[in-house]
Formats: structure tokens, sequence, C-alpha cells
């Protein structure tokens, strides 16, 4: 699909379903948003959004390649409010998707960020190497998903790869005691033209079972809010506290997956390492 503006590509995938509500609002567009939109999109969905530094959040032009600390794209985000956003792209227009979909993780993410950027500038010995922090925000914020589910045991198959048990003995429990949501605009961009292939890097939270009927407007409210949270008690952050998910393993999101032997490519549905 390229850079082509699609005002119905929503509608493609199930894996869109988290963001379809506000992809909408541009359902009858025949080409690009522009920054105004996109901030009045902001506005209607979030009201005044601010970051954690109690700035307003607005989608600006990208800017010139940084030389400072305060030119970096997380700072300009927690300094200035102002989100550095490319017209026809469909990159960023997932990253606005984001934003108005999970404005309190989007938020404290970049909170961490500039905080560990801010760090590692003070550090003439590291500033040019990224720590762990830094490098497992950015997986998540590029690649992640966040997994809920009512029953621990769900959660267990995905940190023990054991795919066979979850996405075939478990089947009948996606969408019921078991869900994905992605996160990430790298993803959402992939998911355009899905390959096999296609890695979500996932954090695994526990919800109750009443979880499960409410609509999904309410159902992304709570992950925003638990997924922000996961991150603010987090002080160990490292890409490899992420689990993946072959995401086209999910019931209902591939055609492919609908026959058992779809499971048996172990290049896809890769078994645990051994330490």
């Amino acid at each position: 699909m390229g850079d082509t503006w699609s005002p119905l590509f929503y509608q493609c995938s199930p894996l869109f379903n988290v963001i379809s509500s506000t992809a909408a609002h541009f359902s009858t567009y025949n080409d690009w948003p522009g920054l105004e939109d996109y901030n009045h999109l902001l506005l209607s969905t979030q009201g005044i959004l601010t970051s954690q530094s109690d700035l307003p959040l607005k989608f600006v032009p990208q800017g010139d390649k940084p030389k400072t600390l305060q030119q970096q794209y997380e700072a300009r985000i927690y300094l200035s409010g102002e989100i550095q956003t490319r017209l026809n792209n469909w990159h960023d227009f997932f990253q606005v998707m984001v934003w108005c979909n999970y404005k309190n993780t989007k938020a404290i993410i970049n909170k961490i960020h500039y905080q560990a950027l801010s760090e590692r500038y003070s550090s003439d010995e590291n500033s040019g190497k990224r720590s762990d922090t830094e490098n497992c925000l950015t997986l998540f914020d590029e690649c992640g998903a966040i997994i809920v589910s009512s029953n621990p045991a769900l959660l267990q198959l995905i940190k023990d790869y054991d795919w066979l048990n979850l996405f075939l003995s478990n089947r009948q429990c996606f969408d019921h005691s078991i869900k994905c949501f992605i996160f990430g605009h790298a993803l959402f961009e992939k998911g355009l033209n899905p390959y096999l292939g296609m890695t979500a890097h996932c954090i695994c939270l526990q919800v109750d079972d009443d979880f499960f009927a409410l609509d999904l407007n309410r159902q992304t409210e709570i992950v925003d809010q638990l997924s922000s949270e996961y991150f603010k008690r987090r002080s160990d952050l490292s890409p490899r506290e992420l689990n993946p998910l072959p995401l086209l393993g999910v019931p209902g999101w591939d055609n492919r997956n609908t026959n058992p032997s779809f499971y048996q490519n172990k290049d896809y549905f890769r078994p645990a390492r051994i330490k």
C-alpha cells in the first residue's frame, strides 16, 4: 500500500480494531489529513492533552536533524509539547492514532524516555550509547502490544512460548478471557501489508473477568491506564522484559491460522531459547 492514502484501511483487519473509531474520523477524506486535522482530532478525542510536564500537546512539522538535547524528538515533546509529525506518511499517521487512544501510556513513556535521554547527555562517557531503558521504550513504542487476560495461565503460555496451547487449545478464549491490543505505530504500519514474521513485543497484564463485557472504547481506556501504571512502577526496563508474540497467530487476524498446520512453522512460532 506504500504511502498512498486509503481512508478505509481499518476495515481490512481486526488488528486495527483498537484505533478504528479514531481512524473513522478520516473515512471520507480523499487525501491525507493535515496537521490541523490531527490537532483537531486530538482535541476532540482527548480534550486538552498535556505531557507529563503539564504542557499542551500538539502535532507540529518535522524539524531539522537535532543538534542538542532540547531538539531531540522525545525531548521536544516533554519540554514544549511539540510532537514532530511528517505528513502523507503512514508511520506518523499511526503515531497520531496511538496518541489519541493511549494518552496516558504515551505520556509516561515520553517522560521516562526524556529522563533517560537527559542522563545520557549529561555523561560524556555514555552520550552516544543508548541505555536499556531507551531501547526498551523505543521497541515498545514502535512494535509493542498489550496483552490482557483474566486468566494468569494464559499469560504464562505467552511467556513460555507455548504457541500451540495458546492459539489452538485455547483458541476460544480470545476476546473472552484474553485479548491483544496493538500499541506500536510501526506495527500498525506493518499491518497494512501483513507478512509471515510480524512479531509484537508485549507486556502482559491481568484484568478482571468483567473487563471482557465492556465495549472496546472502555476496554482501551482501562488498558491505557494499566499500561501507564506498569511503566511508572518499573525501574529495570530492558528489551528482554518484553514478550514476543507472533501476531498472525491471533485467531481471526490471518485467514491461514484456521488451519492447525499453520502453527507448525517453527521459524515463525519459535520455541523458547534454551538458557
